[in-house]
């Protein structure tokens, strides 16, 4: 491929005042000249018919807002419907306790996030990140991306569990994966991307209200489970001596003998699991554009948010222990809180209706969380022109929300919520949707250990004064990296799934955007066409990475010199 080009920004996104030179490596695409002007002209075919909406400040996130966003995504079913997988995995109760503390001390890896999203704040989290770190071979970690988080970043389990709990507060039995249930999630889906598609404002207000709704209904868990170790149930204990002993776990299933087969992949399973519960606390990373003064808000809304969701997460598993028995929370599945209230506070209306009912709302709350911030991401990989009918993606019309991205990802949540047919599926999708994501974190904390320790005189100039730990680092790559690796070891966590489905299908991502990158990047020029890469000033003094296919130098200027051929002729 030939060096890249320089090319005039679009009149709808020049800044008079704008002025970039290419990075050390000269990988991005040549400057910007202060009048706006550029050296060589651009063809018509390859300017783009869309403009960059710049957010009034009215709209921008404060802390608050920034905080309930991270939080409204990270408290959803998982906390509520996970730990029944959880225990099947490890059936212990001191270890489930020990992993939901590591799941937290994880979690608290968002510093990584931290220092790329001060350092570069703007929209598009990963993208921007990968973008950054990993520029050769060229284009290919944005592919690999851009394949990860269209078809893996979705609202598929949550629509799932608040259909199943709303199926439970009506007393009807539709099992996981029947018709009833899968059409009810499809039209939570479609409602809540309608209302961000069309109600822009609506949906932020809707999801500071879940955000808020969550942490009292999270609460009201705790507060029962003190009830519970000091006796006051319903129903007798069902096993008192949950917290007696803290001895390690046994494998020994119904019809099966002793055996420690499969207790590395159950291990990482189950703190696939966990990380699910606590994924979303990089929220906010994608919607960096929306963010009132984006490194100061970040450094105070994100570590507050995880600090809370984690005390809450570790008080509501020893209210789960208090209040059932190992074989309860495991025989409970997607609907563990459920049973909780009904052996705290017994059989009742309030129980068996208004609880699920509570439980599947928190789960549409975080319906709404991922639907308003992933979809700005897919906006963006669709303005640079990495996906195929970019221009319809990107699209913002006609309120000025990314209206293309979301109707993007409502097809593929809604494919996959269809597609599901197994009592496996929430847990299927889950562990496919951390599975997949930890790829790419694997990739951020090598590339910031990198960074840290070969600084660029670009990123010394990017980066402020927030640094992440790089023994945190460290860490967070090699449990990453055990997660990623003892799943292939046999286990019996899925009952109607291969258990080798869940790594393989996960890890494909790296195969399927590797060829992604083969075809877009190296194909389509061998037809003549050239892929531009370069920095674009955006109208609120923040920059993004455009990709431009463009027919070779040589085919323009040969079509100039025709033009002017003919204009001489006449």
């Amino acid at each position: 491929m030939q060096e890249p080009e320089i090319f005039e920004q679009p009149v709808a996104n020049r800044d008079p005042e704008a002025h970039h030179a290419g990075d050390e490596n000269g990988t991005y695409g040549g400057a910007f000249h202060g009048n706006g002007a550029a050296t060589t002209p651009v063809d018509d075919d390859a300017s783009e018919d869309y403009h960059d909406f710049v957010y009034p400040e009215d709209r921008k996130l404060g802390t608050w807002s920034t905080a309930f966003l991270i939080i409204n995504r990270v408290v959803g079913a998982g906390i509520y419907s996970t730990p029944s997988s959880i225990i099947q995995s490890i059936n212990s109760v001191g270890l489930t306790l020990i992993f939901w503390a590591l799941g937290g001390l994880m979690t608290f890896c968002l510093f990584v996030y931290l220092e790329y999203g001060t350092a570069m704040p703007r929209s598009g989290g990963e993208k921007v990140y990968l973008e950054r770190v990993y520029q050769r071979p060229r284009y290919l970690a944005t592919c690999i991306f851009a394949v990860q988080f269209v078809l893996f970043s979705i609202s598929t389990g949550n629509s799932i569990i608040f259909s199943s709990y709303v199926l439970r507060a009506a007393t009807l039995n539709a099992q996981d994966g029947s018709w009833l249930n899968r059409g009810i999630a499809v039209g939570a889906i479609t409602v809540v991307c309608l209302i961000h598609a069309f109600a822009p404002r609506w949906g932020i207000w809707l999801s500071n209200g879940f955000g808020a709704f969550k942490l009292v209904l999270l609460s009201l868990l705790v507060f029962t489970g003190f009830a519970a170790l000091a006796g006051n149930t319903a129903t007798p204990r069902p096993n008192p001596s949950n917290f007696s002993s803290f001895s390690g776990p046994s494998w020994k299933r119904e019809g099966e003998v002793d055996s420690t087969e499969g207790v590395a992949g159950g291990f990482a399973l189950a703190l696939l699991q966990i990380l699910y519960s606590y994924s979303g606390w990089e929220n906010a990373n994608y919607v960096l554009t929306e963010v009132r003064n984006p490194p100061k808000t970040l450094k105070r809304a994100a570590p507050a948010a995880i600090s809370a969701v984690t005390v809450l997460y570790l008080l509501a598993n020893v209210s789960y222990f208090a209040a059932m028995s190992k074989e309860q929370i495991s025989n409970s599945r997607v609907v563990v809180a459920a049973q909780f209230f009904q052996n705290v506070w017994g059989e009742s209306a309030f129980v068996t209706r208004v609880v699920p009912l509570l439980v599947g709302l928190s789960a549409l709350g975080n319906v709404f969380a991922q639907s308003f911030a992933m979809p700005r991401v897919k906006q963006e990989l669709a303005k640079e022109g990495v996906l195929p009918f970019s221009r319809f993606w990107a699209s913002d019309w006609p309120f000025n929300a990314p209206t293309g991205a979301i109707f993007l990802h409502w097809i593929f949540t809604s494919a996959l919520i269809l597609g599901s047919q197994t009592s496996d599926v929430y847990t299927f999708v889950t562990n496919v949707f951390i599975y997949s994501g930890n790829w790419i974190k694997v990739f951020l904390a090598v590339g910031l250990v990198y960074l840290n320790f070969a600084p660029s005189e670009r990123w010394a100039e990017q980066r402020t004064t927030f640094r992440s730990s790089p023994l945190l680092t460290i860490f967070w790559i090699i449990s990453l990296l055990f997660v990623q690796a003892a799943p292939f070891i046999p286990n019996t966590f899925l009952r109607n799934i291969p258990f080798y489905v869940v790594p393989t299908f996960g890890t494909s991502l790296l195969a399927i955007g590797t060829a992604y990158w083969l075809v877009w990047a190296k194909l389509l020029p061998a037809f003549g066409y050239h892929i531009q890469h370069e920095i674009v000033q955006m109208p609120d003094g923040s920059e993004r990475v455009k990709y431009r296919r463009t027919k070779p130098k040589r085919r323009r200027r040969q079509g100039q010199w025709n033009r002017q051929r003919k204009q001489s002729v006449w």
